[in-house]
């Protein structure tokens, strides 16, 4: 019996600092999110924060498998612990015991500033607002890789390296960067209507490459979820950094603390140049984030409600331009 009380030690516990990071996270969340995107609100994504040798789990609805009571709380629920399983420098979404979660490292495992964690801890959030919207059926549906391993969605063998799919990626990007910064929605109709002419040249390029059309599915989906993600981090930049907003005062308080306002003035205001050179600069699945940003940066030029059609099973980016432009007509 001693040996057993001696093997399982005291429950860790987070420090002040890290619920003042986590509680603003979800500050920036409750505050800003709906603003974004309507029916965030109604979802409150869990975390399981990674921290030196432990995880702590964090708003979960439920006790967690193999986890433990800490003496604390945090957003109205017990913090849960467990010795650390994944890797310190995480930042990810997937589920956890079944929850859909964010699973994120502390900021100098990631390698983040703190307000570039919290942003990060964003586009994760969101990742479980899809969840919570039938993400993973939609992309069941699609048939890429199967339904119970998703380590299709990094391992895909996508032709990364074929230099006319990366000039194709490139001509979108560029076109949908155009229709986003032009001054009129006459001008954004058109350069995305010819974006859709290079986006049927890179389908049928792909599809006779390979024999069939899954490598365009692929890039569908990731522009979808990654894109999708990315957009929204970028208007949570953009929110938190516009002067009505207030950051908690434990946050603000932390000695690391920076205003939003220089965050997205040398992190963020900038990005939108990342989809124009999507598939020159970027040549891997990250030009697929930049490219899913600026379709959706295109599309609130031009579709108001585009995001309430984003999670129609079998509609992507490509088809919501499409009907962008058809209602135009």
């Amino acid at each position: 019996m001693a040996c057993a009380l001696t093997a399982f030690a005291p429950a860790q516990e987070l420090s002040g600092r890290d619920r003042a990071l986590l509680a603003e996270a979800r500050h920036l969340w409750s505050t800003l999110a709906e603003d974004i995107w309507p029916g965030t609100s109604r979802v409150e994504a869990p975390f399981l924060y990674i921290q030196g040798d432990h995880e702590f789990a964090i708003g979960f609805p439920r006790s967690i498998a193999g986890f433990r009571d800490t003496s604390g709380e945090l957003f109205g629920k017990p913090v849960q612990v467990r010795k650390r399983v994944f890797g310190s420098n995480m930042t990810a979404s997937f589920p956890v015991d079944g929850v859909p979660a964010v699973v994120i490292g502390a900021p100098e495992s990631t390698g983040r500033t703190l307000g570039g964690w919290l942003l990060t801890a964003g586009h994760e959030m969101f990742h479980v607002f899809q969840a919570a919207n039938n993400s993973y059926a939609k992309v069941a549906a699609a048939q890429i890789g199967p339904a119970d391993d998703a380590s299709w969605h990094l391992t895909f063998p996508f032709p990364y390296s074929d230099a006319d799919v990366m000039r194709l990626v490139h001509l979108q990007g560029y076109l949908v960067w155009l229709a986003g910064q032009s001054p009129t929605v006459e001008d954004s109709i058109y350069n995305i209507g010819t974006a859709l002419d290079a986006v049927a040249v890179y389908r049928d390029h792909l599809t006779r490459m390979q024999g069939n059309d899954k490598s365009y599915r692929y890039s569908q989906f990731q522009e979808w979820n990654q894109g999708g993600a990315a957009y929204f981090e970028y208007r949570l930049a953009q929110k938190a950094a516009a002067g009505t907003y207030r950051p908690t005062e434990a946050y603000a308080a932390l000695p690391e603390f920076e205003p939003y306002a220089n965050i997205w003035r040398n992190q963020y205001e900038a990005r939108p140049f990342l989809t124009k050179h999507a598939g020159r600069a970027a040549k891997s699945r990250s030009a697929f984030y930049h490219l899913g940003t600026g379709k959706a940066l295109a599309l609130d030029k031009v579709y108001q409600g585009w995001k309430a059609r984003y999670f129609v099973p079998g509609l992507w980016f490509d088809d919501l331009l499409a009907e962008a432009l058809e209602r135009a007509r």
